[in-house]
C-alpha cells in the first residue's frame, strides 16, 4: 500500500497519507495513541509495503538529504562555532561539505530502516486519526534519528577529525597544511553526547517534519502534471 497517495479525482487535488498497514489493521481500526505491540513479521511486511511504492524512495532520498546537508549546517555551526571544537585548516563550507557527505553516506541506511519503522509505529499508534500519521511520524522518526546520532561527535572524531587521513587529505587539497590551527575546545565525553541530543532532538523533528512537507509538495506538483496531460 502507498505510503503517499494523491486522490485520483477532484479539483483541487492535495496529498494524503495512506500508511503501510497490515491486514489485521485493515480490518479492524485501532483506537488512536495506544502504543503498538511490534511483530517480527508486521515489521517485515511494514519494510516490504513501504519500500514497494516508488514515493518511499522519494521520501529516503529528500529526508536524507535534509537532515544530512542541511541538518549538517546547523550541527557544523553548533559544534565548531559556538561549541569551538574546531577543525582542519580548510574553509568552514568544504568543512560542512565534508562532515555532512560523510554523514550522507553513513547515515542514509540508518534512515532506510527508520522511515518504514516510524511510519509503521505512527500509523498504528494514530488508528483511525489517519490525518495525525505524517506528523506522528516525523516526531518519532527525529527523535529515532536524534537517539541514532548521539555517538556522531566521537564518529567525526575518528574519521574526518584533526589528525585523520581524511582531515589531512582534505587539507592539502581543499586547504592550507601550513596555516595556524584555530584553538580547540574539547569536552567531557558525556558533555559532547549530551549537547549532540539536546541540539539535534529538536532539529531533527523540525526536518523530518519538513522533509513530509517537501515530498508532498513534489508529489502533488507530479500529480498536477498527469492530470494536466491527460485533459490536455
Amino acid at each position: 500500500m502507498s505510503l503517499l497517495t494523491p486522490p485520483r479525482t477532484g479539483p483541487n487535488p492535495r496529498i494524503v497519507y495512506v500508511p503501510p498497514l497490515v491486514a489485521a489493521e485493515q480490518a479492524e481500526p485501532r483506537t488512536p495513541f495506544r502504543f503498538p505491540r511490534p511483530r517480527v513479521g508486521d515489521l517485515r511486511r511494514a519494510f516490504v509495503d513501504y519500500y514497494r511504492d516508488p514515493i518511499a524512495w522519494l521520501a529516503l532520498a529528500v529526508t536524507s538529504v535534509l537532515l544530512c546537508y542541511l541538518g549538517g549546517a546547523v550541527m557544523f555551526w553548533f559544534h565548531a562555532t559556538y561549541l569551538g571544537e574546531g577543525g582542519p585548516a580548510i574553509s568552514p563550507y568544504a568543512h560542512w561539505l565534508l562532515d555532512s557527505t560523510v554523514g550522507f553516506i553513513a547515515l542514509t541506511p540508518v534512515l532506510a530502516f527508520l522511515l518504514p519503522l516510524s511510519t509503521w509505529a505512527a500509523a498504528a499508534i494514530a488508528g483511525s486519526e489517519r490525518s495525525l500519521v505524517p506528523w506522528l511520524q516525523a516526531l518519532l522518526g527525529g527523535v529515532a534519528f536524534a537517539v541514532v546520532a548521539i555517538p556522531g561527535p566521537i564518529a567525526h572524531d575518528l574519521l574526518v577529525g584533526r589528525g585523520t587521513w581524511v582531515a589531512r587529505t582534505a587539507t592539502q587539497m581543499l586547504g592550507d597544511p601550513a596555516a595556524p590551527l584555530l584553538p580547540k575546545h574539547d569536552y567531557p565525553l558525556l558533555a559532547d553526547l549530551t549537547q549532540q541530543l539536546g541540539a539535534g532532538l529538536p532539529l531533527y523533528i523540525a526536518l523530518m517534519g519538513l522533509a513530509v512537507l517537501v515530498v508532498r509538495v513534489i508529489v502533488g506538483a507530479r500529480h498536477r502534471r498527469n492530470a494536466g496531460a491527460v485533459i490536455g
